[in-house]
């Protein structure tokens, strides 16, 4: 991994992180352009460190204020988390197979492009009958079961937290600041899974990759933040679920 790479990789996940289009999912397609044939599961779960510096940037206030005043929404935040760490605990395997399989990745990427779609229509009825659903215990561990299915590359985080919410009838504003915020425990919880394995890459003199990489995501992912806000007030979600036909189809069709 080259520092050109590891910016590189940085910008991607930065911005597919925050966009509903599958940040593990891109990192495996852009590894496979770099030519990279080992496993880079460490590398991509520093990233995501990086992507959590980006929430908590952007987001301080609000997570102050959970501890403060909006301790409703924290827990939610923890029922949400429960289903999505048990889920991934026992997709872990299973998940970490598909990170060398474009292919499986291509087809991930159109189930989440086709989710996006229904969830882009339900966004609009929602707003046409004039209702909206706050979070609750139900609503908070569905999202959660949709976070902990986004644990196989192709299948996007926030396409899947935010698209739940938005088919629950959850306001848009809302749903966006639940997911990032939910996907502080799990970036947290993966980077302890991934201790020893980030460590051992980091002593075999891939600190500076790491670490600027890190650092690409996390200015990457607060622009990313600041135009996905802007997008869905222009009701342009569902151009997320065409790119990710597209590209899951480009991945199928060119994958070997």
């Amino acid at each position: 991994m080259t520092i050109i790479q590891a910016i590189i990789s940085g910008i991607v996940q930065g911005i597919t992180e925050f966009f509903p289009i599958s940040s593990s999912g891109h990192l495996v397609l852009l590894h496979g352009v770099f030519g990279i044939k080992e496993s880079m599961v460490a590398f991509d779960v520093f990233l995501h460190f990086g992507t959590m510096l980006s929430v908590i940037i952007f987001f301080h206030k609000d997570i102050v204020n959970l501890f403060r005043k909006d301790t409703k929404t924290l827990k939610f935040l923890i029922i949400a988390t429960v289903p999505t760490f048990i889920i991934a605990f026992l997709m872990k395997k299973t998940a970490e197979s598909f990170f060398s399989a474009p292919r499986s990745v291509g087809l991930f990427l159109i189930v989440t492009g086709v989710f996006l779609m229904i969830s882009s229509l339900f966004a609009i009825y929602w707003k046409t009958m004039k209702k909206t659903r706050l979070l609750n215990t139900a609503n908070s561990l569905l999202v959660g079961v949709a976070q902990g299915i986004s644990v196989l590359p192709g299948i996007s985080r926030s396409g899947s937290t935010i698209g739940t919410a938005l088919i629950l009838g959850i306001d848009e504003v809302d749903a966006i600041r639940f997911s990032f915020l939910l996907s502080l425990p799990v970036i947290m919880g993966a980077n302890l899974l991934k201790v020893r394995e980030i460590y051992g890459t980091l002593v075999s003199a891939q600190v500076p990759a790491f670490i600027i990489g890190a650092i690409a995501a996390a200015v990457a992912g607060i622009l990313a933040i600041k135009l996905l806000f802007g997008i869905f007030k222009k009701n342009l979600f569902f151009l997320f679920g065409i790119y990710c036909i597209l590209i899951g189809a480009a991945a199928v069709t060119l994958s070997k």
